[in-house]
């Protein structure tokens, strides 16, 4: 598909592909030894560049990895097996879920279950950034904080993430100060949008953790006005997860909490680094529909709407 795309795109701006080549020269240092001949090679699908040679090309001609990928079978295989592998044979860390049937939403403020829910994330999260003093009920700027929330049977929670929705100074005055939950709220209104913040992102199986990530990404990678991504935890299964997709810690901070010490990590990416990294990218381009679907639709209608969500 990228293939396809470069020559295009090259043909449509009426370029040779040796003006190309000067195009991404100046572009970017990536393409500082750039020739016609691997340029020749790209569009014939000999060979392709890095997805990070990928994003910033696409970037230059307005347009992102998601969408081209997002139209690639073989991508889309990719993954879905992250979502389907051997779901059968993982471990569960939750001492009652056995790889049983779950379903997921995301639920903000308006939702009646969202304090419930919150409460339950603030208190086994660990995060001494997550802890607010007052009754959550106190607070009316909780608008932007979304949730998304894995149940199986008898509404039994097996996964769950934390984000919000911000701008990328308050991401760095969360990560260089420390702040609460409460002042990154406060600080986040009246302001327009470029960042996320995800506070928190687990499952107790593999799939379940893979699931509920798909549908935060998916959603930041949907809105072209989101810049910067930024993950930050002291779960030591999220930061693992974060390491092996080759994810490099932005900025370890030592938190003092009840006469312990909590290392919390920060990852932060822009968008053209997390359409970069093809672990990112293949749970982002999983739309919810998509993902109702390999989870497995619970009505007709949901039935209908996957099918022709393809």
């Amino acid at each position: 598909m990228f293939s396809t795309f470069l020559k295009n795109v090259r043909e449509i701006n009426l370029l040779s592909q040796e003006q190309l080549c000067l195009e991404l020269r100046k572009h970017s240092s990536m393409f500082y030894n750039l020739d016609s001949i691997t340029v020749s090679r790209w569009e014939r699908g000999v060979n392709i560049p890095s997805l990070a040679k990928q994003a910033e090309i696409v970037e230059l001609y307005d347009n992102e990895l998601i969408c081209i990928y997002a139209c690639d079978q073989q991508f889309l295989q990719e993954s879905t097996h992250l979502i389907k592998s051997n779901s059968k044979q993982q471990k569960s860390i939750h001492p009652y879920y056995r790889n049983d049937e779950y379903h997921i939403q995301t639920i903000d403020v308006k939702d009646d279950s969202f304090y419930l829910v919150l409460k339950m994330i603030l208190r086994y999260e660990g995060n001494p950034t997550l802890m607010l003093n007052p009754p959550l009920e106190e607070f009316d700027s909780l608008n932007d904080l979304k949730i998304s929330v894995a149940t199986a049977f008898n509404g039994q929670i097996v996964g769950h993430s934390l984000f919000l929705t911000t701008t990328e100074n308050v991401l760095t005055e969360i990560i260089d100060t420390s702040r609460d939950l409460r002042t990154v709220i406060s600080s986040s209104n009246n302001n327009e949008h470029d960042a996320m913040l995800v506070f928190s992102s687990s499952g107790a199986t593999k799939q379940v953790e893979n699931s509920i990530m798909s549908t935060y990404l998916n959603h930041f990678s949907q809105q072209r006005k989101m810049r910067y991504l930024c993950f930050y935890t002291c779960d030591s299964n999220l930061v693992k997860t974060l390491n092996s997709a080759k994810l490099k810690t932005y900025r370890l901070t030592k938190v003092k909490c009840q006469e312990k010490v909590v290392n919390i990590r920060s990852y932060l990416l822009k968008r053209s680094e997390l359409m970069a990294n093809r672990f990112l990218l293949k749970l982002a381009i999983i739309t919810p529909k998509q993902l109702g679907c390999l989870l497995g639709a619970n009505t007709k209608e949901q039935v209908h709407e996957c099918t022709h969500s393809r």
